[in-house]
Order: C-alpha cells, then structure tokens, then sequence
C-alpha cells in the first residue's frame, strides 16, 4: 500500500506563463498542514453593520431554501462580497522577481483582517509585514501585509491597508462546525487556477477525517472532507454552509483521485485566528503528563506487577507525570485510567491530544480510575514552554 499524496490548494506561477504553471502545480509533491487540537466553543457569528435586518423580516429557513433552485447561489450571495484573492510576489534571489503564488481567503473584521492559509502566504517569505495584494470578489485590488502567521495550524491574517481613513470592509458570517454531519450541503469559494469567484458545491464527506488516516503521521489535526472540488488556488478560502456561513478553510486535496478535499474545522481555527490577531503568535498548552494507549499486552503486564490494576482492557493510561505541572496540581498519579477527557470518553492518546485544543487556563474534567476506584479531577492547562 501507498501512503495517500496531498497537494496544498494554493497556486505558484511564474511571471512568464502564469496558467500553465498554475495548471502544473495540481501534480506538486504532497505538503502537511494542520491545526491544532479541536475546539468545544463555536466561533462567534460576526456580521458587517451594514447588512443589519428588521425581526419582522423573517429569512427563509435553511430547509426552505434547500427546496429552492437558488438555494446554493443565494448562500454565495451573502458570502461573496467577503471573499478576496490574494497574490504574493515571490522572489528569486538577489532582488529578481520568479513569479507569484496565489490563494484565497475571507475578510472577518470591517478593518480589514482577512484569513488565510499560511502556505499562501508562506511562499513570499516567512516575515510578517510582506507585501501581498488583495482582490475583492468585486475586482477591487488593495495593497495588504501579512499580519501573523502559524505554521502548525498553516493559519495566517492579512491585514488590508485600506484606501481611504475610515474605510469599512464586508465581513463574512462564521458559523460552527461542532454540528456537521455526512451528507450535509456545502459550497467551497476560491480562486482555483487564478480564476476567480469560481464556486463549487458538494456534501460532507466526514467531519472529523484525522491527519493519521490520510498519511499525515507529523501532526494530530483533524479536517472536514468534502467531495466539493477544492482545487490549486482554493487555499484559504471558505466552505460554507447554506446559510451562507464560513464553516471550515480550504486547505488541500488528494492528489490521487478526484472528489476528496479537505478544511480545517471553523472552531478550531477560530482558537487559533484569536491568538493570532491579539498576539501575533500562538500559544499552546501544556498538562504535563505521559501516557499509552492501552493494548492487552500492556495490560496483561501491569496486571502481573500490580493485582489492583483497574479492570480495563483498554483506553489511556498515565505513565509520569511532571513536578510542578498542572497535571500534578490536579492530582494525577501515575498508573491512573483515564476514562474521560473534556467530558467525552477516551479510546486512545490521540483523543487527549486533540481535546487540548490552543487555549491556555482551560479548565478540563476528566475521570479516572485508580486501583478500582473512579475520581473526578479538573486540570488546567499551562502555558508550553
């Protein structure tokens, strides 16, 4: 068997023959992005002030505009104006121009922040200040700068330097992706292939596609998979939902076979854009301890050097825990079975690393057994070193 190629759905060109490089780049070797950790909170809605409407104007619910022809086109229609290309000149040594990389995005803030994938913005250098030009889905180009970036999560902001004092920006709606389900109506935006505004539609695949299942062993992250075409240029573009709501970032797609794409969930990415935005940088937490995922040869043997070994077959168990972590503050020991983590029962160590998500003084509950007796702890997470 082969491990699965992935290709990001960002586009490079050189100045020369932007197309036919553009084109070529859907056959470029595999890159891994992620994000980090999953999220329980949903990312608040955020909306322009200018698209304010009266409670006795009632909105077609989203079952109602499924039965519509228009029910697609009318959520591309609330997204739209929020959506922007963004074009990075990259450089080829000593001051010469070589081409440039494209992506996508979406403005959140009527300032003027737009998110992004970090692989865009990446290929014109990994300072934040570089120089990047935004088009609007209406053709108007701005000059931006790349406000942070986070290479983990492949998260980045781009701040639009706006052309007159005061000048106000349309937002896109972020919605939750703590709801999804298989089979659900979505639509990716983008500029694939340079081409602007290019909508594609499809359904959820699955919500909660590990990177371990795609053969992406270097990271603990989760995407959303959809059959909607995401192509090279779709990074860092939204995939909404009908109700014309971000719910996921385009990220990459299979590179071998057709109707496989994939985006990092809207609520995780929402703890990471946070950071980014208030600090320039992510923060990521810590608990301290160590731990293995429970098999029966591991059991069998703690069973011979312990008789009170709890009675599990399987599951997580704490192998060492740091003086002085939040895990020790918690009253962690050594040896104790975790059942629960966040409130969600706990199959494997991948369970916890995900649950962590970014923030920092999260509280976190957690049950575990210890010598055949169940205890409730709460452990709050550090700041990593």
């Amino acid at each position: 068997n082969t491990r699965p190629a992935f290709v990001p759905s960002s586009s490079f060109s050189s100045s020369s023959d932007t197309a036919a490089a553009a084109a070529a780049c859907a056959f470029a070797l595999a890159v891994s992005v992620g994000i980090a950790g999953d999220s329980a909170h949903a990312a608040p809605a955020v909306t322009s002030s200018s698209s304010s409407s009266s409670s006795s104007t009632a909105q077609p619910s989203a079952s109602q505009r499924f039965l519509s022809p228009d029910f697609i086109s009318d959520a591309v229609s609330q997204a739209a104006p929020a959506l922007v290309n963004l074009t990075v000149e990259v450089s080829g040594g000593w001051g010469g121009a070589l081409g440039q990389s494209t992506g996508s995005g979406f403005i959140i803030t009527e300032d003027g922040y737009v998110v992004t994938n970090n692989h865009v913005v990446a290929a014109g250098g990994t300072s934040a200040g570089n120089s990047v030009t935004v088009t609007m889905s209406n053709g108007r180009k701005y000059r931006g700068r790349v406000h942070s970036t986070d290479k983990m999560s492949d998260l980045a902001l781009v701040k639009i330097e706006p052309r007159r004092r005061g000048e106000r920006f349309p937002v896109m709606r972020l919605g939750t992706s703590c709801n999804l389900k298989p089979g659900q109506w979505v639509v990716a935006l983008g500029s694939p292939l340079t081409l602007q505004n290019t909508v594609t539609a499809g359904i959820i695949s699955s919500v909660a596609r590990h990177s371990s299942e795609i053969g992406m062993s270097n990271n603990r992250n989760e995407y959303i998979q959809t059959d909607a075409a995401i192509n090279v240029g779709n990074s860092g573009g939204p995939l909404i939902n009908i109700s014309g709501e971000v719910i996921g970032i385009n990220t990459m797609k299979t590179a071998q076979g057709a109707g496989i794409g994939f985006a990092i969930p809207m609520d995780s990415a929402w703890q990471v854009i946070k950071q980014l935005r208030a600090h320039r940088k992510v923060v990521r937490p810590y608990i301290g301890m160590r731990m293995v995922t429970l098999d029966p040869k591991i059991v069998a043997d703690e069973r011979m050097q312990n008789p009170n070994f709890p009675p599990v077959d399987s599951g997580v168990m704490v192998t060492a825990v740091a003086p002085g972590s939040p895990s020790q503050a918690a009253g962690i020991e050594p040896g104790d079975c975790v059942l629960s983590f966040d409130g969600k029962p706990v199959r494997d160590t991948r369970d916890i690393l995900n649950r962590l998500g970014v923030e920092v003084g999260k509280r976190i509950e957690m049950r575990v057994l210890r010598d055949g007796d169940e205890k409730r702890l709460v452990v709050v997470t550090g700041q990593a070193a």
